[in-house]
């Protein structure tokens, strides 16, 4: 293209968008034109790599050579990033329907309290999902990505809250000169496939550029009754059985007094019953459901860059983003008392339910009844984003190498989640005992707070659910089994950001060892949400009877930083023993509207006694905000606000059988406690209770330490050698999360959470603790403890570890080889519940603690082979063994006396898989193929004794996925 031609379209094109104050880039490549306009990960002046910090970086061809179709599969392969080795694929570590990926250095957080920052060229990004809001690096598709910057330090000093573990910053491509297609299709086993296309253009002359890339991706979803392992019962391979007596047809237990009470009956009710305990359940209806979900993404990244002078730049970036995930779950099960002919019901004949079966004498029986066999397969979960942001920066240079910025992002994320075809809960009940209650009381108000309790009596043929005979001879009418599935749930979220930032950097004054440089800035960041949640109310069928909750939430922040840098010894005046020494300062000042400001300063140093040996180190406090989910409204009201029945329920904080001592405040006078006892089991079928979820209002920041010390070394006389070594620590305050009754009962400040009444509790308390909290479980009709699983800065967290990476490149007879190794270590991970609780270690360990995965060893492997046109990679991922704490008999956790695990626990094999990278161009037509294996050998997931038989943080359950790609670049 001509040079008045290529002026003539970038003329045509610039307008006014915007890019991040910080336009990262570790060294300058082929697309950087001044280095006066670099700025690191990690600082906030330009021209300078981040001082005491070990910066890793993943290149545009290792993200080639990876073959991924979204950051959340480059990420996949970073030892020092939680997930190492998973799926890659669905919302990872969010625990938010709409599908958002959170990854997290060193496993330092998850939902509520993410404790990594991640960001777009320098600038944050809307926040994604729902329940739980996180910026999802997803919205950039790896075609349009040039590096991957990760910074494993606290930097709340540089860029405010999250950046506690560290910092994940994507750098795009940039004055892209020319067209790239690329086309991959990928396939792996059970039909299991996934398709990429995507291009980038681009043109650049001396008076700007344009460039433009999109990229479309769709991989199909994975059932588990594919995978074999994935079966409740695994008493098989030494495990347990997790199966369950939710059946279809249905279970009958019969009740107190009757033939064959304290034993389950399977359909056709007329053999021996089975002893009722957990580890006996006979019903598996995981199959159905799916382990990752269909994804399916849209990626648009438009950006320009225009100079007006030679002093004034100005540039600017459109991104818009759509993702939706689609998987299958179980209809749902129902459990409820219900009445046969001869039975007296409080309720009279009218209770009786026309199809009641069971035992030979038995007309009274607890029903436990799953919805799969008698509808089929057909209920999902819905999720995904839609996200538009716009990104512009205005870089002036003046003076004596000094520049200011001026940065603007604007943008908005849509996040939905919508639940169709499962069982409306409350609509089973009243057609199996006519109230909405599990327990068929027809006098307990089906709301608490009110009196009136809803009544589908009497029960006759027309609105009474036949749970006893199987699909094809079910008597449930039809209007009734349309009824049933009238349980629409819908989520939605519209969240706006706003992020102004204006910053001046330059040279203070010269140093023998250098220029001393000056950062100094002001931010603003205003955020807005607005939620609406309709679900069931818990009184009858979803469209006549849901409510809908409306919460609007927002904040804003300012902020001040100063960055310092003196190089004290450099070049010009080093001497033996201190080749270069420098010293880095930066302090910010952040200040929320909602819950208070904080200060946080980092000091930080390069020592180099060699050339060829750099020893740095930092220290620095960071911080995270509480996530506006996480406070919610004025009143602490948030999507996840709820309240319900406990039974059976561990997601509500209080694991089922679980035990406390009979000196906890109401525990003796509870069903089966008392002085004589010296341990009471509450969530049991006698003593059921209440569980409260959602948000909390007090909740103030997540305080954070960290610090690093490490080692760069580049021998001179081995060419091509690299070896970092780094250790950190870091030191965690107040983190986030909701409490499990295990851990909160223990601890002083956190054992309140729980309250026994003895007596079952107060109709006028039940009522005031859930005023103003959706319905979503059918309450037990004589509950005998409230529990609060509600948010709040509950525990703290002491954690350090090495980081290694030594690299080889040498060019033999044979071609140019490349060899490297990554190593993530963790030496410790001690966490307390509670300011006065039990310290303990959860290192390299899973189940107890889900907010910080604690795998103490990753590492992968690399070893890369050119010659002319072939290129080859081959990569060992690894993945250490480690305790599963969440396993029940026959692998126990062993406790102490304040219930905190100590040992134990399930032995989980170490996982090693193999991936394989074939490229090939052809000549110099810019064509060229490639073929990738993940997973190679299609290796076999380690056992865990869990539902799932396999550990979906640390495993694939894909297994081996061969894929074929094509790229063109002219």
């Amino acid at each position: 293209m001509n040079t008045r031609l290529e002026r003539t379209a970038v003329a045509a094109l610039l307008t006014l968008g915007g890019a991040s104050t910080n336009v990262v880039a570790q060294e300058p490549t082929a697309a950087t034109t001044n280095t006066e306009e670099i700025v690191v990960t990690g600082t906030s002046l330009h021209g300078v790599a981040p001082v005491g910090a070990n910066l890793m970086t993943i290149g545009r061809p290792e993200i080639e050579s990876s073959g991924a179709q979204t950051i959340q599969q480059v990420l996949r392969s970073v030892p020092a990033i939680t997930g190492f080795g998973n799926s890659g694929q669905g919302g990872f570590q969010s625990f938010d329907g709409a599908g958002a990926y959170t990854p997290t250095i060193h496993g330092l957080g998850a939902s509520a309290s993410n404790s990594t920052l991640v960001l777009i060229d320098g600038h944050r990004l809307p926040l994604s999902g729902i329940n739980h809001t996180l910026a999802d690096p997803n919205v950039i598709a790896p075609l349009a990505i040039e590096r991957v910057e990760i910074l494993p330090d606290g930097a709340s000093s540089v860029y405010g809250s999250d950046a506690v573990a560290g910092v994940l910053n994507f750098v795009t491509r940039s004055k892209f000169s020319g067209f790239e297609g690329s086309l991959q299709t990928a396939m792996g086993n059970d039909g299991y496939s996934t398709t990429s296309a995507g291009f980038i253009g681009g043109v650049t002359s001396d008076v700007g550029s344009v460039m433009i890339s999109y990229n479309y991706s769709t991989r199909d979803s994975l059932q588990a009754g594919d995978r074999p392992f994935t079966a409740a019962d695994h008493r098989n391979v030494g495990g347990g059985n997790f199966a369950n007596f939710n059946c279809a047809p249905a279970t009958v237990s019969p009740a107190t007094g009757q033939p064959g009470a304290g034993l389950i009956y399977t359909y056709p009710y007329n053999g021996t019953g089975i002893v009722n305990n957990a580890a006996n359940g006979v019903c598996d209806f995981s199959g159905v459901t799916d382990l990752v979900p269909k994804d399916d993404r849209h990626n648009l990244l438009l950006r320009l860059e225009r100079d007006l002078s030679d002093t004034l730049k100005l540039s600017g970036d459109l991104v818009y983003a759509q993702q939706k995930n689609t998987a299958a779950i179980n209809r749902g099960s129902v459990t409820a008392t219900v009445y046969g002919a001869g039975s007296a019901p409080a309720g009279g004949a009218g209770q009786i339910n026309p199809y009641f079966a069971g035992p030979a004498g038995v007309n009274t029986s607890t029903v436990r009844f799953q919805a799969d066999e008698l509808f089929g397969p057909g209920a999902t979960n819905t999720g995904g984003a839609e996200s538009l942001f716009a990104t512009f920066n205005a870089r002036l240079r003046f003076g004596n190498d000094w520049q200011a910025d001026f940065g603007a992002t604007v943008g908005t994320d849509d996040s939905r989640l919508r639940r169709d075809g499962a069982l409306c809960a409350s609509c089973a009940l009243l057609a199996l005992n006519g109230t909405t209650n599990s327990g068929g009381n027809i006098t307990t108000p089906s709301v608490p707070g009110t009196t009136t309790p809803v009544l589908g009596l009497p029960l006759t043929p027309a609105n009474s659910l036949d749970a006893w005979s199987p699909a094809a001879s079910n008597r449930t009418s039809a209007t009734l089994r349309s009824q049933l599935l009238d349980s629409t749930q819908l989520q939605i979220a519209h969240q706006t950001m706003t992020d102004v930032v204006t910053k001046v950097d330059g040279e203070i004054f010269q140093m023998r060892g250098g220029s001393a440089r000056l950062a100094a800035g002001l931010e603003y960041i205003d955020y807005s949400m607005r939620e609406e949640v309709t679900r069931e109310r818990g009184t009858g069928p979803a469209s006549s009877n849901s409510l809908t909750t409306f919460l609007d939430l927002g904040r804003d922040v300012t902020s001040e930083f100063v960055e310092l840098l003196f190089p004290i010894v450099g070049p010009s005046n080093g001497f033996k023993g201190v080749r270069d020494f420098t010293v880095n300062l930066s302090v910010r000042h952040d200040d929320y509207s909602d819950f208070g400001s904080t200060t946080n300063p980092r000091y930080a140093f390069n020592w180099s006694p060699i050339d060829a040996l750099r020893i740095r180190a930092n220290y620095g406090t960071s911080f995270t905000a509480p996530a506006l989910t996480s406070r919610g409204n004025e009143n602490g009201v948030t999507a996840e606000s709820s309240f319900g029945g406990v039974l059976g329920v561990t997601t509500s904080g209080v694991n089922a059988n679980l035990t406390i001592p009979n000196t906890y405040p109401g525990a003796i006078g509870l069903p089966g406690c008392t002085a004589a006892t010296p341990t009471c089991v509450i969530n049991t079928a006698a003593v059921q209770g209440v569980f409260l979820a959602g948000g909390n209002k007090d909740l103030v920041a997540q305080k954070g330490k960290t610090s690093s010390f490490g080692i760069d070394f580049t021998p001179s006389g081995v060419r091509g050698f690299k070896l970092g070594v780094t250790y950190w620590k870091a030191k965690y305050e107040g983190a986030i999360t909701a409490p499990q009754a295990a851990f909160a009962i223990s601890a002083p400040d956190l054992n309140s959470l729980l309250q026994l009444y003895p007596g079952g509790v107060p109709p006028a308390t039940l009522a005031s603790t859930t005023a103003g909290l959706p319905q979503t479980i059918p309450l037990p009709a004589t509950p005998y403890f409230i529990y609060s699983f509600q948010q709040r800065n509950a525990f703290n967290l002491d954690a350090d570890g090495i980081d290694t990476d030594v690299s080889y490149t040498t060019t033999m007879g044979i071609g140019q080889m490349n060899f490297d190794l990554a190593v993530s270590r963790k030496l410790s991970m001690d966490q307390q519940f509670g300011t006065g609780g039990e310290t303990f270690s959860v290192l390299n360990t899973i189940g107890i603690n889900t907010t910080f995965p604690s795998n103490d060893t990753a590492a992968r492997l690399s070893v890369g082979w050119r010659r002319n046109s072939l290129s080859t990679d081959l990569f060992v991922n690894y993945t250490g063994a480690y305790l599963n704490w969440n396993g029940s008999a026959p692998f126990p956790v062993i406790r102490n006396a304040n219930f905190s695990p100590v040992g134990g626990g399930q032995p989980v094999d170490a996982y090693t898989t193999v991936d394989l990278h074939i490229g090939y161009q052809f000549g110099n037509s810019g064509a060229s193929i490639f073929f990738d294996a993940r997973d190679l050998l299609d290796a076999k997931l380690p056992f865990v004794n869990g539902p799932l038989g396999y550990d979906p943080f640390n495993a694939n359950p894909i297994g081996r996925v061969l894929t074929i790609g094509v790229t063109k670049k002219w």
